[in-house]
């Protein structure tokens, strides 16, 4: 049964209170020229940060403050690997380093006559074993198949994004991936609770960063200052369980 409208106006106004308005979260992501996959990052950004507030307002523990930052680090992670995803292979896509990201080394088998090959099982063997003819070969792999930290690394390399950066980008998207039981267990509470933190408040200076990168190349047109100042958000409020604003 769903809470009554003095109830739900009540959470409603709690949640907004300190967290901007659609519009400033879709500007957030302006520097993206993917008009949908900005508007779809900026869903998940004011929509990770309102889940948040509702169960900040809970002042949730134990096995459900657990569920709080295991939703926050995944979003954030998703959004980093989102849009160094779509920066690499679209606005960088004819960059070397990117071209040779999408690169793999490898062998094929070669066929040889039939006759040849019986006089190579015949004199040539290693370990008791066959050898089999092969050439060294360059395969493109999907962009997708790509590991994050590869195209974190590849980001930092471009200009896009400094070191400290880069290995904390790579820690949270390796924390995403590793989110099952298991590895919960393993982690304390105040570590994944300063993970889901700072996976957080490193979104303002990855954007600055990114932007700026750009911005150099020629590639994104900031708007004045102006304008930049009236989209800023109010003031978030004290640090709760996850001081996550």
């Amino acid at each position: 049964m769903p809470f009554d409208k003095r109830i739900k106006d009540e959470i409603i106004s709690y949640v907004t209170r300190d967290i901007a308005d659609e519009e400033w979260h879709k500007d957030f992501f302006r520097f993206i020229s993917d008009q949908k996959l900005a508007a779809r990052l900026a869903e998940e950004f004011i929509s990770t940060r309102c889940l948040y507030k509702i169960l900040e307002g809970l002042s949730v523990t134990k096995w459900m403050l657990r569920a709080q930052v295991r939703a926050q680090v995944f979003s954030y992670a998703s959004i980093y690997e989102a849009i160094i995803h779509h920066i690499l292979f679209v606005d960088f896509a004819t960059d070397s380093r990117v071209i040779a990201l999408q690169r793999q080394s490898g062998r094929t088998d070669v066929s040889i006559p039939s006759a040849k090959m019986e006089l190579l099982k015949k004199h040539l063997t290693h370990g008791g074993s066959p050898i089999i003819v092969t050439r060294e070969s360059i395969k493109k792999i999907k962009t997708s198949k790509i590991r994050f930290d590869k195209k974190a690394e590849c980001a930092r390399d471009i200009g896009l994004i400094d070191d400290a950066l880069c290995a904390e980008l790579i820690e949270f998207y390796e924390a995403r991936n590793s989110i099952h039981i298991h590895a919960e267990i393993r982690k304390s509470m105040k570590y994944q609770m300063d993970l889901s933190w700072r996976a957080y408040r490193r979104m303002e200076p990855f954007k600055t960063q990114v932007e700026s990168a750009l911005v150099s190349q020629g590639l994104f047109l900031p708007f004045p200052e102006k304008s930049k100042k009236s989209l800023k958000p109010k003031p978030s409020g004290p640090k709760a369980n996850l001081a996550v604003p």
